[in-house]
C-alpha cells in the first residue's frame, strides 16, 4: 500500500474511508457510482492537489517519480493494500494524448483543471489475427473541472484521453480491482494495429528473456 505523508493526512482519511465502503460494495456498477459521486469533491479541492502537484516539484518522497508507471505523465497516488482501488494523477501538456488503449478494469476519470477530452472507441474485427486491430471512434466526451467519466475494462473501454488546448491540465483518475493480465493493449486507429504494452518492469524482463532464448546455442 502507497505510504501518504502526515502533511497529507487529509487524503490518507479520504482513501481509507472509500476502501472502507467499497469493501462492503460487491457489486461493480455500484463501486463506480460510488466513485463518481465521490471523486469531484476532491477533484475540485485545488488546495489539496497544489499541495501534491508541490511535492513533486520539490522531489520529496511522495509521490514517487521513480515508480514505473505505463505512460510517462502518469504519477501514482495511493494503492489499496487490498487492491480494492488505485488512485493516479496524470499531467497533460498541450495537446499530449496518450495511446489508444485499453484497461484491465473499471475507472472513473475526473478533470482537475483547464479540459480533458476522452475519445472512446468500439474494436470491429473478430480479434483472431495477431496483431491486428479494426476500430471506429465512437464518442467523444470534453470534461470541465469536477466533471468524471467512466471507462469499463477490456475492449469496453478502448479510448484514449488528453489536452484538446492549450496550457497544462491535470486529471484524477481512480481505478478498480484490476484482472489478472500482465499487459494492456495499444492501438494504431490508423494502421489497424494492436501490440501489448507491459509495466516498464515486466518489458525489460521480457526483452532479457527474448535475448536469453536468442543466445542459448551460443557457448562461453
Amino acid at each position: 500500500m502507497t505510504q501518504l505523508p502526515q502533511s497529507l493526512h487529509e487524503l490518507q482519511a479520504i482513501f481509507d474511508r472509500w476502501a472502507q465502503t467499497i469493501q462492503k460494495i460487491k457489486s461493480h456498477n455500484e463501486r463506480i457510482a460510488f466513485i463518481c459521486a465521490e471523486l469531484p469533491t476532491l477533484s475540485l479541492d485545488h488546495r489539496l492537489l497544489k499541495k501534491i502537484l508541490a511535492e513533486i516539484v520539490k522531489g520529496k518522497r511522495y509521490p514517487d517519480v521513480r515508480q514505473a508507471t505505463m505512460f510517462s505523465n502518469e504519477f501514482i497516488l495511493y494503492i489499496n493494500n487490498q487492491r480494492l482501488f488505485s488512485a493516479r494523477l496524470y499531467i497533460y501538456e498541450p495537446k499530449q494524448y496518450t495511446p489508444i488503449h485499453d484497461h484491465n478494469s473499471w475507472g472513473v476519470y475526473g478533470c482537475v483543471s483547464k479540459k480533458i477530452e476522452v475519445i472512446r472507441y468500439r474494436r470491429q474485427d473478430d480479434e483472431t489475427r495477431r496483431g491486428y486491430a479494426r476500430l471506429q471512434e465512437s464518442e467523444r466526451v470534453y470534461l470541465e473541472p469536477g466533471d468524471t467519466s467512466v471507462v469499463q475494462p477490456l475492449n469496453e473501454g478502448i479510448h484514449q484521453a488528453g489536452n484538446p488546448a492549450a496550457g497544462t491540465c491535470v486529471m484524477l483518475s481512480i481505478y478498480g480491482s484490476p484482472i489478472r493480465r500482465l499487459y494492456v493493449n495499444e492501438y494504431d486507429h490508423m494502421r489497424n494495429r494492436v501490440r501489448r504494452r507491459y509495466p516498464p518492469r515486466l518489458a525489460k524482463k521480457r526483452l532479457a528473456t527474448q535475448a536469453l532464448d536468442t543466445m542459448e546455442g551460443i557457448e562461453g
